[in-house]
């Protein structure tokens, strides 16, 4: 055996496979070392992988002793990966019960040969030499350089979270810590929840990094992201020394090679976007980050004007440290808001289609006085729902268990969920009767709505309709910045991180959509929002004006809303007072940050199937004695019970946060493997 092969390397292979893989090396490969390339078989098809170790043949586990070994069919010719990565996979794998090879795919999701061949036109000694030195040192005001001030000097000891009420220069604050970490000579990650928001920083933060500033997310080129991994790699020359980089990105930068990490800020920590849903490894980009900086010996800041109950609550016991920043940069009277309720001003004739004459007056004066609006609607399409007259039934998604959305702009049915369309026809697929009609407003109604009241205002709109085109989306958040735009109508997309100086009234059309989630969270996500969009306007000395127009005006979180701009100038009193409340029911009923949550999901196209493999998990989990639960209930359907094409069922296990939670997270994961369930299953450790 050691005649054919000189040693033995374990190989991670980007694929949900829990056993520890080896293949063998022959003589003249080469050095074959942790972190190297490799070509390998696996299940008949050509994998590329990362070696995690190499062993000889009296070291091999007994098991891959027994089993035919493939050799190594090539080693290529790419920058190693550093153990500190492998590490770091290890260490996601276990938190989120997946396999290493899962997060590997993660990390490089390009995995085809092809990619050997993706090259740019620039090398990072390029990079290196065209980094020049800072440019003028970041100008502070009172509030903003004490919360400077509280945050160095404990940040080397503690996690900080930045509670900063919109519009009180997070950013700048931001901008002067990050300084400070690269005259140090570190490298720094800054984390943003969404794409759009990272755009809108990019151009903001290039003026004053120049060449220092790295952009990593799904939409840029594979070359300019094999540049990034090869930069931040790169170790210098004594003619182009490596310096100190930022790297601005969403959450799959964390699986960057940042070997020289010195500081981890996470801007709009409380964001949703940060956690991925599908597929594995299903990891909140703010907690993942959170580790990375521990393995990496780095510090955190955390910032936002909504934390999340997470690190409020990690706050109060004292985990993290907290900063508050209470006064906008722009001294701004205290922000209004009115509320509409739209039952009343339906009865009494006052509502032109989706808008009330009282939001209407106050668009018209908002414009005249040359101020910018901004209509806040959270769902795209022309029609969310399109309902037949004749029969009453719904047209839904033929593979998802939801109705399908209009799209005017081009005619077609879609399913929000799997893509799905179909050409829109008057006829109804249940009685065959031409009697659809369209329900409700989304965001492409709306616009049209404004353009009838509005004729001579210039209209636009920002959603994921507008944002497929780079270049469209570029120019619609441009000419809103610079006042060229009257109104904008937008998604979710909107409502954070953007600064617009003339932006003075903020309108939210049908609340309920917001106020209406059935999930432990609605509340607080519902806040945060609000929050987000009360601070959207009025960032320049006006006074900024959030509008709601709602079915359920005496809403806890509407009344909310309403006394918290009635108390104070800054909203952090208030936000703690909703908080306090919130935080006070969740405690009460065990529910997260107290507890920790993991789902589990089954799937299949076979409801029987589905439901008789259910009923079995339920016995095994409701009696387990392999681990320690404080509770498991389910099987329950989801929100989307029928997901392209598959039906899917849920359980929710509460575990305590105390020192044998990892031991029972992994415990849960051997009993549900150890079944071999005949679907689906999904583990989703911390679900959102």
């Amino acid at each position: 055996m050691d005649a054919v092969f000189v040693s033995y390397a374990s190989v991670i292979l980007p694929i949900k496979f829990e056993e520890e893989v080896f293949y063998g090396v022959t003589e003249g490969m080469g050095d074959i070392l942790t972190g190297s390339w490799v070509d390998v078989e696996f299940g008949g098809r050509s994998l590329q992988g990362v070696v995690r170790r190499t062993v000889l043949w009296n070291s091999l586990p007994s098991k891959s002793r027994s089993l035919e070994i493939k050799p190594v069919l090539k080693v290529l010719d790419r920058t190693p990966v550093a153990v500190s990565e492998i590490r770091f996979w290890d260490v996601v794998a276990r938190y989120y019960l997946c396999t290493t090879g899962e997060v590997f795919k993660a990390a490089y999701p390009i995995l085809s040969v092809r990619q050997q061949e993706v090259s740019s036109h620039r090398k990072p000694e390029d990079v290196m030499n065209a980094v020049k030195e800072l440019k003028e040192e970041i100008e502070l005001s009172e509030a903003q350089t004490e919360a400077f001030r509280k945050i160095e000097e404990k940040i080397s000891t503690k996690t900080i979270l930045l509670e900063g009420v919109t519009g009180s220069g997070k950013t700048e604050i931001y901008i002067k810590l990050i300084d400070k970490y690269l005259k140090d000579g570190k490298d720094v990650l800054y984390l943003v929840p969404e794409i759009a928001m990272g755009n809108y920083l990019h151009s903001r933060l290039k003026k004053h990094y120049g060449d220092r500033l790295l952009c990593f997310h799904s939409s840029v080129t594979q070359a300019a992201k094999k540049l990034i991994r090869d930069t931040l790699v790169f170790k210098g020359t004594g003619e182009c020394p490596r310096k100190p980089l930022v790297v601005l990105g969403t959450r799959s930068s964390i699986f960057l090679p940042l070997e020289n990490l010195g500081l981890v800020v996470i801007d709009e920590e409380h964001d949703q976007s940060y956690k991925q849903e599908d597929p594995a490894p299903r990891y909140n980009g703010r907690d993942a980050a959170l580790l990375l900086a521990q393995m990496h010996g780095a510090n955190v800041l955390l910032g936002s004007a909504t934390p999340s109950f997470e690190s409020l609550y990690n706050c109060f016991t004292r985990k993290f440290h907290k900063v508050v920043l209470k006064e906008k940069y722009f001294s701004s009277p205290a922000p209004e808001v009115t509320v509409i309720d739209t039952i009343w001003t339906r009865k009494s004739h006052q509502m032109k289609g989706s808008f009330s004459q009282q939001l209407i007056n106050l668009i018209e004066k908002t414009i005249a006085e040359k101020k910018q609006v901004l209509v806040f609607r959270n769902i795209r399409s022309y029609s969310p729902v399109v309902q037949c007259a004749n029969c009453g039934e719904t047209v839904k998604c033929p593979h998802c268990n939801v109705p399908m959305s209009y799209h005017r702009y081009d005619n077609t049915l879609r399913c929000h969920w799997c893509e799905y369309k179909a050409p829109f026809s008057p006829a109804c697929p249940s009685c065959g009767e031409k009697a659809l009609e369209l329900r409700g407003a989304g965001t492409e109604k709306i616009e049209e709505e404004l353009k009838e009241l509005f004729p001579l205002a210039r209209i636009a709109r920002y959603d994921a309709d507008i944002a497929k085109s780079k270049k469209e989306a570029e120019k619609v958040l441009s000419d809103f910045a610079q006042g060229n735009t009257d109104i904008l109508v937008g998604t979710q997309m909107t409502s954070k991180g953007f600064d617009f100086e003339s932006l003075a009234l903020v309108a939210v059309i049908q609340a309920d959509t917001i106020l209406s989630q059935q999930d432990f969270r609605a509340d607080e996500k519902a806040m945060q929002l609000f929050v987000q969009l009360l601070g959207r306007s009025g960032r320049r000395n006006g006074r900024g004006h959030l509008v709601i127009q709602t079915n359920q005006k005496n809403h806890p979180v509407i009344q909310e809303i309403k006394s918290m701009a009635e108390r104070l100038q800054d909203s952090s009193h208030a936000e703690e007072s909703a908080s306090g409340n919130m935080m006070a029911e969740r405690n009460m009923y065990c529910f997260p940050p107290f507890v920790r949550l993991v789902n589990v999901i089954l799937r299949n196209k076979n409801y029987h199937k589905l439901e008789t493999a259910a009923n079995s998990l339920s016995h095994v989990l409701k009696n387990s004695r392999a681990f320690s639960a404080m509770e498991v209930s389910g099987p329950f359907p989801p929100r989307m019970e029928k997901l392209r094409d598959e039906y899917q069922l849920c359980f929710s296990i509460k575990f305590a946060k105390d020192a044998r939670l990892q031991a029972n997270k992994d415990a849960l994961k051997k009993v549900i493997s150890l079944m071999k369930l005949p679907v689906q299953t999904i583990i989703d450790v911390d679900p959102v």
